[in-house]
């Protein structure tokens, strides 16, 4: 048993943090239209020391592997700042509050790769993590819950198994805009 591999549990955790984190920028940055300018200053971050140059934009990585996530949490806060700055007075609060909840995750998870953690460190990473979940509804703004997405899918389901049914009882009388008529009735 003891030949059996072991996974890596904490570098584990901290790329599924990575890939989450990820996934909330990019669909901020999409909701709130800066998609291209974050692709965009993705690609200008310059090669340097041990930094891979970008070959292609963020949307277009379909997959990251441990080195890539590790080297990308060290440019993504500046990718991210320089992407939502400039903005209108009325966005700049939860702009703010991006980055505010970006720099939160990311500071926790360099504390979180020390090869060994004191009580100071344990106390920064508790600080970071509480101003993350300070911050993080900014990411969960217009996005459905796994449950709402089931609800709204099964909904949808049935809507199409009586649309059938009625399709079926009455094909000859049916039509699209009798249906639309019943509808708003």
């Amino acid at each position: 048993m003891s030949d059996l591999p072991k996974p890596d549990l904490l570098h584990t955790m901290q790329i599924g943090m990575l890939d989450h984190l990820q996934k909330w920028i990019f669909h901020f940055m999409k909701t709130h239209e800066q998609l291209d300018k974050y692709n965009a200053i993705w690609l200008s971050v310059p090669a340097y020391h041990d930094l891979t140059p970008k070959n292609k934009s963020y949307e277009e990585v379909s997959q990251w592997n441990g080195k890539e996530m590790k080297e990308m949490s060290r440019y993504l806060l500046g990718v991210v700042t320089q992407s939502l700055r400039g903005r209108s007075p009325a966005q700049r609060p939860i702009f703010n509050h991006a980055i505010e909840c970006t720099q939160a995750l990311l500071q926790f998870y360099m504390y979180a790769r020390y090869q060994s953690q004191h009580d100071a460190t344990l106390s920064y990473m508790e600080d970071a993590l509480r101003h993350f979940h300070t911050f993080k509804d900014v990411f969960l703004l217009g996005q459905a819950s796994k449950k709402a997405k089931a609800k709204a899918n099964a909904l949808r389901m049935e809507l199409v198994k009586k649309r059938k049914v009625d399709e079926e009882t009455n094909a000859d009388s049916w039509t699209p805009s009798k249906k639309r008529r019943e509808m708003n009735a």
